[in-house]
């Protein structure tokens, strides 16, 4: 199918630029709208200490009715949550090449202006127009987000040994794909220890964990995968 063949394309070429760290936009087709997104991670300070339950029962519903605002406006192209006993706290993307723009906006969080959360803005590469307006009235649905980190055998040396890793990375990028499994994906820029983004769309962590076994960048230590549990807005993802 046209959809399930041009997702293999943004899936094959975001994994050429984690492989070879560079855009090669001139190679992207233009149906596919692949560019410079913001992606935002909240995390729970463990040093932040409500004056009471109102106060954080208060923080969190200012917060979280700004955020839904800001989807309602678009200005939020994506957003999710993650359970109360994850590390993280919520995950949003903005659609805008400056990293300053969006720094600035995740400042006026109410649950960051209060301490309760710590941020970490990340420029990121992906099929922007994967990303859509969310259905109304908002209903959640399930997603599992995976971070690529750099493994413990990480090297951006390139050699005849990392590039055919590389190549079975990207053959089972294409599989998954195939499979309606992974939704999105994409490199980061400059992200440090964060390599990258996958998104799938299957019912547990467990189903997750086994397609990304599988990936030999993964079995070779390159790369390793956190999954998170992550409720997103109904139609946000494409």
């Amino acid at each position: 199918m046209e959809v399930r063949s041009g997702m293999r394309r943004v899936m094959l070429s975001g994994a050429i630029i984690l492989a070879c760290a560079a855009v090669a936009t001139a190679q992207i087709q233009p149906e596919y709208d692949m560019g410079k997104m913001q992606m935002v991670f909240l995390s729970r300070s463990t040093e932040w200490k409500p004056k009471d339950s109102a106060d954080k029962t208060r923080i969190e519903k200012n917060h979280r009715d700004y955020i839904t605002d800001l989807i309602k406006t678009g200005k939020c192209a994506l957003e999710g949550t993650v359970p109360a006993d994850d590390s993280l706290y919520e995950i949003l993307v903005f659609k805008t090449e400056s990293i300053d723009e969006a720094r600035s906006l995740v400042n006026a969080f109410p649950g960051v202006k209060a301490g309760m959360l710590k941020t970490d803005v990340v420029s990121w590469y992906a099929a922007r127009n994967f990303i859509l307006r969310p259905d109304d009235p908002i209903v959640q649905s399930h997603y599992i987000f995976g971070l690529l980190l750099h493994g413990p055998n990480w090297t951006a040396e390139q050699t005849d040994q990392s590039r055919r890793i590389q190549a079975g990375h990207m053959a089972n990028i294409n599989r998954l794909a195939e499979l309606g499994k992974l939704v999105l994906a994409g490199p980061f820029f400059d992200g440090g220890e964060k390599a990258g983004v996958f998104i799938f769309k299957v019912d547990s962590i467990e189903e997750a964990k086994g397609l990304t076994d599988s990936d030999p960048a993964v079995i070779a230590g390159r790369l390793k995968i956190e999954l998170h549990h992550w409720s997103v807005p109904r139609g946000m993802l494409k």
